[in-house]
C-alpha cells in the first residue's frame, strides 16, 4: 500500500524494488546474451564483450544503489522533521489531542493538554480506556457512531458535552471530534480524537452561532434556500428554507438531493448547461426555471450561484440561494394580463395623477379622440370638454366622485378634430394607504352607433320603416287617446280604412322596388291632403288609417275619403316614364255613431272596406252593422268548420261524368258536403270561400283527396267498374300545400292506381305563380295523376297555358252550356273551345249538361264527355255505386 512523504514525494515498497531489480537483471541478462550471440561471431571476442557486459551491470546497479541510499536518507530526514514539527504541534495545540486503539478502545497516545485536563501523566493515561470517561447515559449513542465510523458508513462524527475526569472527577464539557486514520507502515489504523474545551471557545462559538441565526433568519425572511455542491465528495447539503420552499414535509432535506433531476423537463436542458459553463468559467450563475416541489406542483423559482476553486484554481464547492418566484410571477402575470387587456381593450383608458395631468392612455384612446400619446401626456381632461354641459354638471360629477370614489354617465365630449360625441364614461379615484387620491382612472366607449341604433329602434317603435308614417301600434295608441278627448269634449270623429285596388297586380307586374315606391307616393299624398289635427297610419302591407277630427256631419267624412281617393289617383311614374296608378277603397267608421272605442273603430273601417270593393274601385262605404254580423259569421262557420272535419262531418258526393259517345260512366268528380248535425246540409259556396280565407282549406282539401281515393279503391275491390275520380284543388291550398306530395301520400295509403285520379285546377291557378305550377304539375304527371282545367273560358284564357303545362283535359264552363242552343256565341265558344282542346291532344268535358239539345250539339262537335243534371245529380257514395252497379249489370 502507498502512502505520501511529508515532502509529498511518494515512497516505494521495498518489495516492489526488489521485484524491479530481479526484472531489469534477467532483462539485461538474457536480451544481452541474445543480441551478443547475434552481433559477435569470434568466440574470443564474444568472451571479451560478455565480461565487458557484466562489469557494466555492476557499474549501473552500483549508480542505482547509491542513488536509492540518498532518496531513503533524504526522506528519513523530512519525516523525521514532520513527525518531529506535528509533536510539536499536538503537543502544545489548545485542544486535547489523543490516539486511541480501535478494537480495546484505549489510549495510544495524548498529547500534554490532555493529561493536564485529566491530571495524569502519559503512562498513566496510556492504561485508561475512552469509553471509561464517556458518561453512561452518552455511551449507547456514542457506541453507535463509533461502529458506523468503523464500517465507513461515516468519516467522522461530532458530539458535544462529552464529560471527561480522572476518577470521576468533575466532568469537563468539551467538544469532541473523531476521525478514523488508516493504517501506514509507521503507524497501524487508529481514531484520532481531538477535544475542545467549550468554555474556552463559548465566546467564538456564540458569535459563530449568532451569526448563523443571522443568515438563516435573513434567508428565511427574504424567501429563498441556500444550496451548497460538494463537488469533490459529490454531496449537497441544503438550508430548512429549501426545504420549505420545495414543501418537503421532513426538517431536512436529503443529502443526496439532486436539483438538476427536479426541473421541469422543458428547462432542464438550458440549465443544465448554465451549471456546466458556471462552473468551466467562474461566472456567476443565475437561472430561472420551474421545480417539481415535493406535493406534485412545478412553480418558477431563481438560481444564483457561484462556484468555489481551491488554491490549484481546481472546482470544490458550487453554492448559491434559491429563491420562489411563484408570487412575483403570479403578480406580474395578472399585470401583464392587465397590461393586455387595458391595450386591446375597445374602450378609453386614461390614467392621470392627482392633479389632473394625464399620465398613459391606451391605444383606444387614439383611436376614439385622434389624439397621440405624446399630444395627451401631461395635459388636462379639459381639452376633451364639449361645452354642452353646464357647471353644475361637472360640479355634480366631481361632488359623486369625492363621496362616493367614483362617476357613472353619460356625457358628450370632442375629438381633436372638433367632432361632438357621446360617450358612456365611468371616472373612479384611486387612494394610497392614507386615503389621499393619488390617481384618476377614466374609462369611456363611444355610443354614437348605439344612440343612433336606440333612435332608429325609437322610429321603428312608432313609425313604418317603408312610408315613415306611424305604425299601427303608434296609431291605435294616438287614436285611443283622441276617442278619450272626443268622448270627454262630443267631438264627432271618422275612421277612414283605404285599402289599395289592385295593388298585387302592381308588385306582380314591376316588381316589389316599384311596388315599394307606389307605397311611398301614395303614403306622401295621403300626408298632403290631411287637415291639421288629422292622424294617418300604416295598419298593413297596402292599408292606410286615417283618423277624420273635428267634423259637423258623415258627409264630411264622406268629403274627405272623396278627396283622399282623388289624392291616391295621381299617378307615380317610373324613371322610365310609365305612369302606374293604384286605386283606393275608403271604408268609413263614424264615432260615436258606429263605434264607442279605438279596436272598435278599426273593425268597422274593416268591415266597411269590403263594402266599397264591392261598389267597385275607387269607391267609399260606411259601417253598417250587418258588415259586422257577415264577419262574425264567417268567424263562426271557420271555428264550426274546424270542429266538423274533427269530428267526421263531411263527406264527399259523387256526380257522374258520362262518355258522350257511348253513354257509359267513365269518371266522377267528388264535391264536398258539410253535414251539419244540427242546421243540416251547408252548401259548399258558404264555407269553402271561409276555408279558403282562414287556412282551413289545407286540411279540408287533403282530407277530400285521401277520401275521395279511399272510396275509389273500395269501389274497385267490389268489382265496380274501374272510372277515374276527380277531386277540385283551390289555389289556395296549392299555396298551402305540396300537392304532388299530398297526392302521392293518398295513393299509397288507399292503394288507387295513379290513373284513376284526376285533379282540378283553374286557370287563375296556373296564372299566380305560373313557374312554381309547371313544376308541381310535371311531378304530378310523372306519379300518373291526370290534370284538368276547370271553368276553362271564364277566367284568363291562354293558349300559352295549355302549351306550357302538362294538361290532359279541358272542362268547358256551365256558363257556356246554359244557353245552347238558343246561344249562337255560346254555341260559337262551345265549338272552338272543342276543337282547340282536340288540336291540342287534350280531352274535352263538358259541365252543366242538362238537356238533350246540349248533349245533340256535344255529339255534333265531338266532345269527350260531359257531365251535369241530364245524367245525375251529385250522390253520395251509396247511390253513386248503385248507379255502376245498374250500369254493369245492363251490360
Amino acid at each position: 500500500m502507498g502512502s505520501n512523504t511529508p515532502g509529498g514525494s511518494p515512497r516505494m515498497s521495498p518489495w516492489w524494488g526488489m521485484a524491479l531489480y530481479l526484472v531489469v537483471g534477467a532483462v539485461w541478462v538474457a536480451a544481452g546474451d541474445r543480441l551478443l550471440d547475434l552481433l559477435v561471431a569470434d568466440p574470443l571476442r564474444l568472451a571479451r564483450w560478455q565480461t565487458a557486459k557484466g562489469w557494466l551491470y555492476v557499474l549501473l546497479t552500483g549508480v542505482l544503489a547509491w542513488w536509492l541510499l540518498l532518496r531513503m536518507r533524504a526522506a528519513e530526514r523530512a519525516r523525521g522533521a514532520l513527525a518531529q514539527e506535528l509533536s510539536q504541534i499536538a503537543r502544545h495545540a489548545p485542544a486535547g489531542i489523543a490516539r486511541v486503539e480501535p478494537a480495546s478502545m484505549r489510549f495510544m497516545w495524548a498529547n500534554e493538554r490532555l493529561c493536564g485536563w485529566l491530571g495524569l501523566p502519559l503512562a498513566a493515561v496510556q492504561h485508561s480506556g475512552f469509553g471509561e470517561l464517556v458518561p453512561p447515559d452518552s455511551r449507547a449513542r456514542a457506541g453507535q457512531q463509533l461502529q458506523r465510523l468503523l464500517a465507513g458508513r461515516i468519516d467522522h462524527y461530532q458530539v458535544e458535552g462529552l464529560c471527561l475526569g480522572a476518577g470521576g472527577g468533575r466532568p469537563l464539557p468539551v467538544l469532541c471530534t473523531v476521525s478514523h486514520v488508516p493504517a501506514t507502515d509507521d503507524m497501524p489504523a487508529h481514531l484520532l480524537c481531538v477535544l475542545q474545551d467549550l468554555g474556552e471557545i463559548g465566546a467564538a462559538r456564540a458569535e459563530l452561532l449568532r451569526s448563523e441565526n443571522i443568515l438563516r433568519l435573513a434567508l428565511d425572511g427574504s424567501g429563498s434556500g441556500l444550496w451548497d455542491w460538494d463537488l469533490l465528495a459529490r454531496r449537497a447539503t441544503h438550508s430548512p428554507g429549501l426545504a420549505r420552499m420545495l414543501c418537503y414535509q421532513g426538517l431536512e432535506l436529503p443529502h443526496g438531493l439532486n436539483l438538476l433531476r427536479r426541473l421541469h423537463p422543458q428547462d432542464y436542458r438550458r440549465v443544465h448547461r448554465a451549471v456546466q459553463q458556471a462552473i468551466a468559467t467562474g461566472q456567476p450563475f443565475v437561472e430561472t426555471a420551474r421545480l417539481l416541489r415535493f406535493d406534485g406542483s412545478y412553480c418558477w423559482f431563481q438560481a444564483r450561484g457561484l462556484c468555489h476553486r481551491g488554491v490549484q484554481g481546481r472546482p470544490e464547492r458550487f453554492s448559491g440561494i434559491l429563491t420562489d418566484l411563484t408570487a412575483s410571477r403570479a403578480f406580474e402575470e395578472r399585470q401583464r394580463l392587465a397590461a393586455t387587456v387595458v391595450d386591446n381593450a375597445i374602450e378609453g383608458v386614461v390614467v392621470a395623477d392627482a392633479q389632473g395631468r394625464i399620465l398613459s392612455i391606451n391605444p383606444a384612446v387614439t383611436r376614439l379622440l385622434g389624439y397621440t400619446e405624446d399630444e395627451l401626456l401631461g395635459q388636462n381632461p379639459r381639452i376633451f370638454q364639449s361645452e354642452r354641459h353646464d357647471k353644475q354638471f361637472y360640479e355634480a360629477m366631481w361632488a359623486a366622485l369625492q363621496q362616493k370614489g367614483y362617476w357613472r354617465g353619460e356625457i358628450w365630449n370632442k375629438r381633436k378634430n372638433g367632432e361632438i360625441f357621446p360617450e358612456r364614461m365611468s371616472l373612479s379615484a384611486v387612494h394610497d394607504e392614507g386615503g389621499q387620491v393619488t390617481h384618476y382612472v377614466c374609462m369611456f366607449s363611444d355610443i354614437s352607433q348605439e344612440k343612433a341604433q336606440h333612435q332608429r329602434l325609437e322610429f321603428l317603435s312608432h313609425r313604418d320603416s317603408l312610408t315613415g308614417l306611424p305604425n299601427r301600434a303608434w296609431f291605435v295608441e294616438q287614436l285611443e287617446e283622441a276617442v278619450s278627448q272626443a268622448l270627454a269634449h262630443g267631438e264627432l270623429m271618422a275612421v277612414l280604412l283605404l285599402n289599395l285596388d289592385r295593388f298585387k297586380d302592381v308588385n306582380d307586374s314591376y316588381g316589389h322596388a316599384v311596388g315599394d315606391e307606389v307605397l311611398r307616393h301614395i303614403a306622401q299624398q295621403v300626408r298632403l291632403s290631411l287637415r291639421p289635427g288629422d292622424l294617418v297610419g300604416r295598419m298593413a302591407g297596402d292599408e292606410i288609417a286615417v283618423l277624420v277630427r273635428g267634423l259637423r256631419n258623415a258627409e264630411g267624412a264622406a268629403a274627405v275619403a272623396q278627396h283622399l281617393i282623388a289624392a291616391v289617383s295621381k299617378p307615380w311614374s317610373t324613371p322610365d316614364g310609365i305612369e302606374v296608378v293604384a286605386g283606393v277603397s275608403v271604408g268609413i267608421a263614424m264615432f260615436p255613431e258606429h263605434a264607442p272605442t279605438a279596436q272598435q273603430l278599426l273593425q268597422g273601417a274593416h268591415s266597411a272596406v269590403y263594402g266599397a270593393k264591392a261598389r267597385g274601385r275607387s269607391a267609399h262605404c260606411f259601417f253598417d252593422e250587418s258588415m259586422t254580423q257577415a264577419a262574425r259569421e264567417r268567424l263562426e262557420i271557420e271555428a264550426r268548420l274546424r270542429t266538423a272535419l274533427a269530428q267526421g262531418h263531411l263527406l264527399l258526393h259523387y256526380q257522374p261524368q258520362v262518355d258522350v259517345a257511348t253513354g257509359r260512366i267513365e269518371g266522377a268528380e267528388a264535391l264536398v258536403r258539410w253535414q251539419d248535425p244540427e242546421e243540416g246540409l251547408i252548401s259548399p259556396a258558404r264555407f269553402i270561400p271561409v276555408a279558403e280565407a282562414s287556412g282551413v282549406i289545407g286540411p279540408l282539401g287533403r282530407w277530400v283527396m285521401h277520401e275521395a281515393c279511399r272510396q275509389g279503391q273500395q269501389w274497385r275491390a267490389a268489382g265496380l267498374p274501374a272510372i277515374r275520380l276527380a277531386v277540385n284543388v283551390s289555389p289556395r291550398q296549392f299555396q298551402l300545400d305540396d300537392m304532388a306530395a299530398c297526392a302521392a301520400q293518398a295513393l299509397a295509403a288507399s292503394g288507387l292506381p295513379a290513373g284513376c285520379l284526376e285533379l282540378e285546377l283553374t286557370e287563375s291557378a296556373l296564372a299566380e305563380r305560373p313557374e312554381e305550377m309547371r313544376q308541381v304539375l310535371q311531378r304530378l304527371q310523372a306519379l300518373g295523376v291526370r290534370i284538368a282545367v276547370d271553368d276553362f273560358g271564364t277566367g284568363y284564357s291562354s293558349l300559352a297555358h295549355l302549351k306550357r303545362f302538362p294538361i290532359d283535359v279541358l272542362k268547358i264552363d256551365q256558363g257556356f252550356m246554359r244557353d245552347i242552343p238558343a246561344s249562337a256565341d255560346d254555341m260559337a265558344i262551345g265549338a272552338t273551345i272543342i276543337a282547340m282542346g282536340h288540336s291540342l291532344g287534350l280531352t274535352v268535358l263538358a259541365e252543366g249538361v242538362e238537356t238533350p239539345e246540349q248533349l245533340t250539339f256535344l255529339r255534333e262537335r265531338g266532345c269527350d264527355s260531359y257531365q251535369g243534371y241530364l245524367c245525375s245529380r251529385p250522390l253520395p257514395a251509396e247511390q253513386f255505386a248503385q248507379l255502376l252497379q245498374t250500369q254493369q249489370s245492363a251490360t
